[in-house]
């Protein structure tokens, strides 16, 4: 067995194994007769309010890695298509395999080369992590938080200190860093026919458009407004399952999903998302049938809304992101700077 198949798979018996255990974590004190009460007594309006605030949230989404990639209206739809694609894989399969997906998607949906679209998705994803330690930050100070939460969140802080440390001096030049930087990933990208030297150069260059100018303001607003969307569903899940709704209640759910996002784990992040509910709900006195039952319509309710907003079109782009991508591809049509 190879190398690479031999992380592969360790990689997903890890996913699995964490997943187990984040279950178990979950259920070990859950009285499943409780549970099952739990269910039975869901309202279905909220439900579908939540819904159209997830739909919306991945609209927005797709809203936002264009802007990032700084192409305009008329190009939207390869990067709809692409983030559609990556969170119902990323509901489907181990791992966060949609996130390279949604990347080799856009890739060829456009025609770019590979290393230009990664470097936007890069940067779209170091927008969550601002956005969820920016909420960190605020529950922070809101909250009179216990021992255990109070230390996550400084850890969280943190590490927004140091992500923003490392973006500007990368951004103003560390030039001896960068070439370190492509010298210990070259073997690695080259798996995926990427030359690191290209990839760091498009990551600086769209680091340095989206510090300057409207980019920014414009970006931070749809980022603003995804996390109103977001807390619209868990809070909607909130009065779904008749739990006592305050302002932050549903803010300290998102934090603990997306924190516990990060990790690997198995499709649709199993086990993951009913522990980290169980964690934020207990901080407000909520039983773990409760949390554990708003996690899993959660987790239901994304799959269900990105079949339908892939469609039937779904299985075919899957196909038309199998061929590999490399820098040799053509630049876009009709004379446009790549997608980036």
């Amino acid at each position: 067995m190879s190398k690479r198949r031999l992380a592969i798979r360790t990689s997903i018996l890890v996913s699995f194994a964490l997943s187990a255990l984040f279950l178990w974590l979950a259920f070990r004190q859950v009285d499943l007769g409780g549970l099952v009460r739990t269910f039975a007594a869901i309202s279905l309006p909220p439900v579908l309010l939540s819904a159209v605030a997830l739909a919306g949230s991945m609209v927005l989404r797709a809203l936002r890695w264009r802007l990032i990639a700084g192409l305009p209206r008329d190009r939207h739809r390869p990067f709809a298509r692409a983030t559609y694609l990556g969170v119902l894989v990323n509901l489907l399969l181990p791992g966060r395999v949609g996130e390279f997906l949604r990347v080799v998607t856009l890739a060829r949906l456009t025609g770019s080369t590979l290393a230009l679209p990664l470097a936007s998705a890069v940067i779209d994803r170091l927008v969550d992590v601002v956005v969820l330690i920016a909420c960190a930050g605020g529950l922070y100070f809101a909250l009179p938080l216990d021992r255990a939460l109070d230390e996550w969140l400084i850890y969280l802080l943190i590490g927004t200190a140091v992500l923003a440390a490392a973006l500007l001096f990368f951004v103003k030049g560390a030039r001896f860093w960068e070439e370190r930087v492509a010298t210990l990933t070259e073997r690695w990208l080259q798996r995926w026919s990427l030359r690191p030297d290209v990839f760091l150069s498009e990551l600086r260059h769209e680091l340095h458009g989206l510090l300057r100018g409207w980019m920014t303001l414009e970006v931070a607003l749809v980022a603003v407004v995804i996390v109103a969307c977001d807390y619209l569903a868990v809070g909607s899940l909130f009065l779904a399952f008749a739990i006592p709704l305050s302002l932050a209640a549903p803010l300290l759910v998102l934090v603990c999903l997306g924190a516990g996002s990060a990790l690997p784990s198995a499709p649709g992040y199993v086990g993951i998302y009913q522990a980290a509910a169980v964690v934020a709900l207990a901080f407000f006195g909520q039983p773990a049938e409760s949390a554990i039952a708003l996690a899993t319509i959660l987790q239901l309710l994304t799959l269900a809304v990105a079949l339908l907003m892939n469609g039937r079109g779904a299985i075919g782009m899957v196909r038309q992101a199998r061929p590999q991508v490399t820098d040799s591809s053509p630049a876009l049509s009709g004379g446009e700077r790549p997608v980036s």
